[in-house]
């Protein structure tokens, strides 16, 4: 840790170095995956979750189909429709972390809030004494 951080938790009451230290841990990789169902976003996050899922299994499907056809324009119509499959849950994973991502920039936000705030606190009361 550096200075400033040992300074901060100098002036941190109790229950405010707990919301900081709260704040600054790092959540799991799953927790983080369960926490983009949590706030605003949560249908659509849950949503974009079974769209990922069938478009997977439409993916398997069309899959199958293509390598068991002999017919050239059916394998093309099966292999792309297999490739736009998987695109789409690229792009769906790409939201899901980006949805993570955010989250994790607003836990920073936070922390960086309430840190401006303890140490605005602290300024007040020792220009006050």
């Amino acid at each position: 840790m550096t200075d400033i951080d040992e300074e901060i938790r100098k002036a941190l009451a109790g229950s405010e170095l707990e919301k900081l230290d709260a704040l600054a841990e790092e959540p799991g990789m799953y927790a983080m995956i369960f926490d983009i169902f949590k706030g605003k976003m949560r249908f659509w996050n849950l949503y974009a979750m079974v769209l990922s899922f069938v478009a997977f299994g439409f993916a398997l499907w069309t899959g199958w189909n293509f390598f068991h056809t002999d017919d050239a324009h059916m394998m093309a119509l099966w292999g792309t429709g297999m490739g736009v499959s998987i695109f789409f849950v690229a792009m769906l994973k790409m939201w899901f972390w980006m949805e993570m991502n955010k989250n994790t920039v607003i836990r920073e936000i936070k922390r960086v809030e309430l840190q401006m705030a303890v140490l605005s606190n602290a300024l007040r009361e020792k220009e006050g004494q």
